[in-house]
């Protein structure tokens, strides 16, 4: 954060100016809904009609009244955090009503909303293949929407070119690298829907249901992990497996990167520090989930290889899919699985987790302290990453993002103890949750005490947005206190 961002958070929001941005949040959404209205027109579900048509209703009457307010000539960074965290706060609220026409009480659906939103893909729900076709397409379209993020899709659709809109797609962790933001957010929203249409024609080819590759690719290229089967991948073909999880890896891939092949080829992809990290990253987690299934669990090497590679792929890139039952899985495999959703994908991606670059951050910086323990005391020696040299903000940044997270997981891991669940099954529930991984030991479920439900809620939301934006919302000076004037 830049010493001028610091300074906007000495001044409370306004609130006229959150309204405002709402405003317009509130008017993609209302586009979001439509998506879902659509479909259930198609298959006559008159219950879902009338229910989306009411949200969409509603979203569009505050949307007209907050849009009219006036624009600022500069958005303050914590009133950017506030929008960008509000807007996954207020989306599962209002999907959860629509999903509460499938028979699902309140607190479940608000659960399936917040998974959906936040692409984590953790269900309370048991059984879903007996769920309707617009149930299973609202959850994996929720994931899809919320892979891209309602901010940045706002900027590329809705926001004029405007200085505050690079504040916005900055607030959702993006860095805006051509000139305009919302030419930079529309960039990468072309490129989202170019994937994702590539996704479903790939997967329809291999599984030869047009449907199920329609859910499978929304959720892969979004790393949400929601399936139309109960049993998740084991349900498809080996090659249908294989394609959901190379597209999820392509949504773990900072989607800037891949607007830049179309000029330098793939080569962009190859010289850049996180993606190498990334493949570095799967190859040693699927390794050592084969080592591990094929020695603690009696896997035939084939089968330890099948289910390693998917596996580490699924974590790494926090899609969450799998294909045997994780909750069954050794210890010892349960750990890499851990690390490996703490640590998550690219930035810039679709991915959770703490991301690549602070982990690559994390490592330079101690390189770089054992290398200046042998050097002499006036030598120096730049912090860099990608060829570039890392400021002091960007390093304590990151290094302040690993702490939050840690205390975010030990806070969350607590009551779960208290409740009396297994260390290590609650450890890896929490950490799944705030990584919006999805991948489950078994104990979220229907039965899960409603404060534990809560909890997982709110460390998808913190993941989702890199716990920052939320504590911002959740920070009494954020609301109280002086504020600059409107102009």
């Amino acid at each position: 954060m830049s010493a001028r961002s610091e300074t906007s958070l000495m001044f409370a929001v306004r609130p006229l100016v959150v309204c405002k941005y709402v405003g317009q949040l509130l008017l993609v959404l209302s586009v979001l809904v439509a998506v879902p209205l659509v479909a259930s027109l198609a298959l006559g579900v008159s219950e879902s009609d009338i229910r989306f048509g009411v949200l969409i209703l509603i979203l569009l009457g505050l949307s007209g009244l907050f849009s009219r307010l006036p624009a600022p000539r500069q958005v303050q960074w914590n009133e950017a955090l506030g929008v960008t965290a509000l807007a996954f706060v207020i989306a599962p609220l209002i999907m959860t009503y629509a999903l509460a026409t499938s028979g699902i009480g309140g607190i479940d659906a608000w659960f399936e909303a917040v998974s959906g939103t936040t692409t984590t893909g953790l269900s309370t729900l048991g059984r879903i293949e007996g769920r309707s076709s617009l149930f299973l397409f609202t959850r994996a379209w929720m994931q899809w929407y919320g892979g891209l993020g309602i901010a940045v899709l706002s900027v590329a659709l809705v926001m004029r070119h405007h200085a505050n809109t690079r504040r916005f797609l900055e607030s959702s962790g993006e860095e805006a690298i051509a000139a305009s933001a919302t030419v930079h957010a529309r960039r990468i929203f072309a490129v989202y829907v170019l994937i994702t249409l590539a996704g479903i024609l790939a997967i329809w080819a291999a599984q030869g249901d047009f449907f199920v590759a329609t859910i499978h690719a929304l959720a892969a290229v979004s790393t949400g992990g929601f399936s139309s089967f109960d049993d998740s991948l084991a349900g498809m073909s080996l090659a249908a497996r294989a394609v959901v999880i190379v597209f999820a890896v392509f949504g773990a891939i900072s989607l800037p990167l891949y607007y830049g092949t179309h000029r330098e080829g793939l080569k962009v992809l190859a010289r850049d520090a996180e993606v190498r990290a990334l493949i570095f990253a799967i190859l040693a987690t699927a390794g050592g989930l084969i080592l591990l299934l094929h020695a603690l669990d009696a896997l035939s090497w084939d089968l330890a290889l099948g289910h390693g590679l998917l596996l580490g792929a699924s974590a790494q890139s926090t899609a969450g899919f799998s294909d045997l039952d994780v909750g069954a899985l050794n210890p010892a495999s349960k750990l890499v699985l851990i690390f490996s959703m703490f640590v998550g994908g690219c930035s810039g991606s679709t991915a959770g987790g703490v991301k690549l670059v602070r982990i690559l951050i994390l490592l330079r910086l101690i390189q770089l302290t054992l290398r200046r323990s042998a050097a002499p005391a006036r030598a120096v020696m730049p912090l860099t990453l990608n060829g570039e040299p890392l400021d002091s903000d960007t390093i304590s940044n990151a290094l302040l993002l690993l702490g939050l997270w840690v205390l975010v997981i030990a806070a969350s891991w607590l009551p779960f103890l208290f409740y009396g669940y297994d260390p290590l099954d609650s450890l890896f529930e929490v950490v799944s949750a705030t990584g919006t991984v999805g991948l489950s030991t078994g104990i979220t479920a229907s039965s899960l005490d409603t404060a534990l439900k809560l909890v997982l809620g709110v460390d998808m939301l913190f993941g989702r947005v890199e716990v920052i934006a939320l504590l911002v919302v959740l920070y009494p000076p954020t609301w109280l206190g002086r504020r600059r004037n409107i102009k």
